[in-house]
C-alpha cells in the first residue's frame, strides 16, 4: 500500500512538473512571437472577438459594414453542419446565421466575403453567391439564410472583395492540394498560377479586369489609397502579407477572358505574421483579418491568444 501511494505520489509530482514545463514554454513562445513578428505587431490592434472558434465553426471571410457597424465573419463547420456567417461588432455582441442553398444544407467552405451597403458576396468552388443583407441582420440565431444558386465566374472563386464600386474575384494556388491550371504568368516576381478579376457591380457575367496574382493567396484588399494587400498563407508557416501599389501594376499586353491582364509583381512591402491568415478587408482606416488557428479544428492558435478580428495599419 506504502508502495502504491509512493507511485502515486511520484506520478501526480511528475504530472504536476510536465503541466509547468508546458506553460512555461508557451509562456516563452507568446513572448518571443513579439520579436520573430515585430514588424507585425508594430502596425496591428484588436478589433474584437473573433467569433464562433468555440462552436466547430472554421472562419474563412470576413467583410465589414462600417454603415450597420458590424463585422461579418463566414465559414464552414467541422461537424459537417450548415456552413454560417456571423455577425459581430466592437462590443462582442454576435450570432449566427445557417447557410441554405435552394432550400437544402450548404457546408461549402465560404471561402471569402465581402459587403456593400445592400449585399452580401460569398465566394466558393468558382461561384459567387450574393444574400440581400437584411436577410442577415433581420435574423435571429439560427435562423437560415438563403444563398441561392449563384453566379458561375472564369476563376476557381476563393476570396472576394469589394470597394463599393466594383468586386474583385480571386482564387488559391499552391501547387498541390489545391492546384489551378492554365493561369501560368511569367512575371518580375517569379510564375503566378492564379488570377484576380475586376467586375463591374451591375454585371459579373464578364470581367473589366484581370490581375495575375502570387500563390497562397487567402485575401486581398484594395485600398483608398492605391495599395493592393495580399494575405497568403497555407499550414503552419507565417502568414505573409504583401503590399503593391495598384498604379504599379505591370501590363500583361494580352487579354484574359476578354480583359486586359496585368501582373501585381511590383512589391512595395511584406509583413510576416502568425500561421493560418485568411480574407481581408478594409474597416475604419485600417486592413482587417483573423485567423482560423485558434478554432476546434486546429487549436493551437488558442494557445497564443489568436482569437481576435485584427486590424493592420498598412
Amino acid at each position: 500500500m506504502k508502495i502504491l501511494k509512493k507511485i502515486g505520489k511520484i506520478a501526480l509530482i511528475t504530472l504536476i512538473s510536465l503541466v509547468g514545463v508546458i506553460v512555461l514554454a508557451l509562456g516563452g513562445l507568446n513572448l518571443v512571437k513579439f520579436g520573430i513578428y515585430s514588424d507585425y505587431y508594430k502596425i496591428k490592434t484588436n478589433v474584437c472577438i473573433n467569433p464562433g472558434l468555440g462552436d466547430n465553426f472554421v472562419c474563412q471571410g470576413i467583410a465589414a459594414s462600417e454603415e450597420n457597424e458590424v463585422i461579418f465573419v463566414c465559414g464552414y463547420m467541422k461537424d459537417d453542419t450548415n456552413s454560417r456567417i456571423y455577425v459581430t461588432n466592437e462590443k462582442n455582441e454576435s450570432y449566427y446565421v445557417n447557410l441554405v442553398k435552394n432550400g437544402k444544407k450548404f457546408t461549402g467552405h465560404a471561402g471569402g466575403m465581402a459587403t456593400t451597403n445592400d449585399k452580401v458576396y460569398i465566394a466558393n468552388g468558382g461561384r459567387i453567391y450574393i444574400v440581400d443583407i437584411n436577410d442577415i441582420l433581420n435574423a435571429s440565431k439560427g435562423d437560415e439564410v438563403e444563398i441561392g444558386e449563384g453566379i458561375k465566374v472564369s476563376v476557381a472563386a476563393s476570396f472576394v472583395y469589394t470597394d463599393e464600386e466594383y468586386l474583385y474575384v480571386g482564387e488559391f494556388h499552391n501547387g498541390a492540394a489545391y492546384n489551378i491550371e492554365g493561369h501560368e504568368n511569367e512575371t518580375k516576381e517569379g510564375t503566378h498560377y492564379a488570377i484576380t478579376l475586376k467586375y463591374d457591380l451591375d454585371d459579373l457575367t464578364k470581367p473589366i479586369k484581370a490581375y495575375s496574382i502570387r500563390n497562397k493567396v487567402q485575401g486581398i484588399c484594395f485600398t483608398p489609397d492605391g495599395k493592393v494587400v495580399m494575405s497568403t498563407s497555407y499550414g503552419l508557416a507565417d502568414s505573409i502579407y504583401y503590399v503593391y501599389n495598384e498604379s504599379e501594376a505591370s501590363n500583361a499586353n494580352k487579354e484574359f477572358e476578354g480583359a486586359p491582364l496585368y501582373y501585381l509583381d511590383t512589391l512595395v512591402n511584406e509583413i510576416h505574421g502568425p500561421a493560418m491568415s485568411e480574407d481581408l478587408d478594409y474597416y475604419n482606416g485600417k486592413v482587417i483579418t483573423l485567423t482560423e488557428s485558434a478554432s476546434n479544428k486546429y487549436i493551437f492558435g488558442k494557445f497564443f491568444f489568436a482569437n481576435k478580428i485584427i486590424a493592420l495599419e498598412i
